[in-house]
């Protein structure tokens, strides 16, 4: 199994040596105002859209506490209703749609059957005020275009992506608990050990497939997030790969007095909280129905009952449409399954062409909390509500990595600030109880030089500061944990001169990585002139 660490250990500089009471100055003093809008589509009891509602209709609570409305808008057929700016009423809402293709679990018939149906909607042209990006996930993450109002675009994005094999007949969970001929090789565990045991390895190994497209998920929404349109996303996945060697079980495991092992919910959970806390509008569309793969006949088994709750196959299929489900409602949107895509899109616009925008300033920011939100229409507790339901408050500098590593994942490489990543060699060592794998220290360097650095003279001593974010990928699309540290830059003001003309900042930090092939990709942002640049280095172990 595939496992990674970035982790940094030593921090050089090359400026002059100061004080350890030196402190870096606070450069920016300016409060920051936590806004979060909250799109609501609202329904009357028999599912009819309710306009001309106002401000004054809408109460908001977060965490149950009544919050002041700070702004609102209405939007009616792709058109402003009302709005703040008095020039916006009548003329068309934008809206950004990010159709976002799970090619590392479709099928490939799969995957032009959702092709077919969004190439023929798309080829009839956008509605006004409407941009679309189209990005694809195999193992590689491709952005085909980013947001346009080209119809043109969209469609040869869409017809690029007919020429990517989707590789979800390639996701088959192979269980170390089956031999060759698919028969348990511990006969002396209790029939029951062995289907737990089972278990614990299939979903370890459902996680991590699933796991994978989530982390490719989450980069591109961050990298087209900073928009004042609406925002929608569509997931074309099916949620789960087709798996053979579902474990096994029996009428009795459903009933003991212990939590369900042969459930697992939520597997898109972090990809949905990110989506709302991004303010987008999530809706799944899976075409491929129920799941009876080739895999399930190769070892014997029956066609599985669908209506058969003591058949893990039903469980399992539960569990792919939940979490789908799930995922979608977070954020305001529903799951779409359907063979018919082209109609799904339309719904899609339809549906997302008229709501009510509603804004509040809470007095919290970045405390790394969850928040549920509920929203009310004064005296109509029969209406129907739309609307995301909660999201995380993440801490500013959080924030900020993650966009550094979606430029990152998406394949941004301009580099204004000049940076150079040097890796030495590397040293190994056996890890303990991890199957036999070796692991491997890297030490790197970073460079940055001074005089593409903003610095700042505060008297003798000068300031600058930058975020520095690591991610490892392999082949596969796994990736390590997001790490990022910032770090205060000090020099003497009298030699900013010379280090401008040919000195530059070092960080030295070491990578831990697993044997095989990896790309590291690092991000530096230059948090006082708002510049980032983007690196890579490919290496073998």
């Amino acid at each position: 199994m595939f496992r990674k660490q970035v982790a940094f250990v030593l921090v050089v500089a090359t400026a002059a040596a100061v004080s350890a009471q030196q402190q870096a100055p606070v450069f920016f003093g300016e409060e920051r105002v936590n806004n979060i809008t909250i799109d609501v589509q609202v329904r009357d009891s028999e599912g009819v859209p309710v306009f001309g509602l106002t401000r004054e209709s809408f109460r908001v609570f977060e965490n149950d506490v009544q919050q002041r409305l700070t702004n609102f808008l209405s939007v009616q057929a792709g058109a402003v209703g009302e709005a703040a700016d008095a020039s916006l009423v009548g003329q068309p809402a934008p809206r950004q749609v990010l159709l976002f293709f799970d090619l590392y679990l479709l099928t490939e018939p799969d995957k032009r059957q959702v092709l077919r149906g969004l190439l023929e909607q798309v080829s009839m042209g956008l509605p006004p005020a409407m941009t679309v990006a189209v990005v694809s996930f195999d193992g590689a993450l491709r952005v085909h275009t980013p947001p346009t109002e080209s119809r043109e675009r969209v469609v040869a994005a869409l017809k690029e992506i007919e020429r990517i094999s989707a590789t979800g007949l390639q996701r088959q969970i192979k269980l170390s608990s089956y031999d060759q001929r698919g028969q348990p090789y511990q006969e002396s565990w209790g029939r029951y050990e062995l289907r737990r045991t089972q278990n614990e390895e299939y979903w370890s190994e459902m996680r991590l497939m699933v796991g994978r497209v989530e982390a490719a998920f989450t980069a591109a929404v961050q990298r087209f997030a900073a928009t004042p349109a609406r925002k929608v996303v569509i997931l074309a996945s099916p949620g789960f790969p087709r798996a053979s060697n579902v474990p096994e079980y029996r009428e009795y495991d459903f009933f003991l007095n212990k939590p369900p092992e042969y459930r697992n919910l939520g597997l898109l959970g972090q990809a949905a909280t990110l989506a709302s806390e991004l303010e987008y509008t999530l809706y799944t569309l899976d075409v491929s129905g129920y799941q009876v793969t080739e895999a399930d006949a190769s070892i014997g088994a029956p066609s599985p009952d669908f209506t058969d709750v003591a058949n893990a196959r039903f469980w399992r299929e539960s569990d792919r449409k939940d979490t789908l489900i799930q995922a979608a409602r977070l954020t305001g949107g529903e799951p779409l399954f359907t063979r018919d895509t082209g109609a799904a899109l339309a719904d899609v616009e339809r549906v997302t062409a008229s709501y009510y925008s509603l804004g509040i300033q809470p007095e919290h920011f970045g405390d790394g909390k969850t928040y549920e939100l509920r929203v009310e229409v004064v005296g109509h507790p029969e209406y129907q509500l739309t609307y995301r339901t909660r999201y995380v408050d993440r801490p500013f500098d959080d924030r900020e990595a993650e966009k550094t590593r979606a430029g990152l994942l998406t394949g941004e490489s301009a580099n204004p600030l000049g940076i150079e990543l040097a890796l030495d060699k590397p040293t190994s060592k056996f890890r303990v109880g991890a199957r036999g794998l070796r692991s491997y220290r890297v030490p790197a360097e970073l460079r940055i030089p001074y005089a593409k650095l903003v610095m700042v003279p505060r008297g003798e001593v000068s300031f600058g500061q930058v975020q520095v974010v690591v991610v490892a990928t392999d082949p596969d699309g796994s990736q390590s944990a997001l790490t990022h540290q910032k770090l205060p830059i000090q020099i003497a003001t009298e030699k900013l001169e010379e280090a401008r003309q040919r000195g530059y900042y070092s960080f030295t930090f070491t990578l831990e990585l697993e044997g095989g092939a990896h790309s590291v990709l690092i991000g530096v942002n230059d948090t006082l002139a708002r510049t980032t640049s983007w690196g890579v280095a490919n290496i073998k172990l």
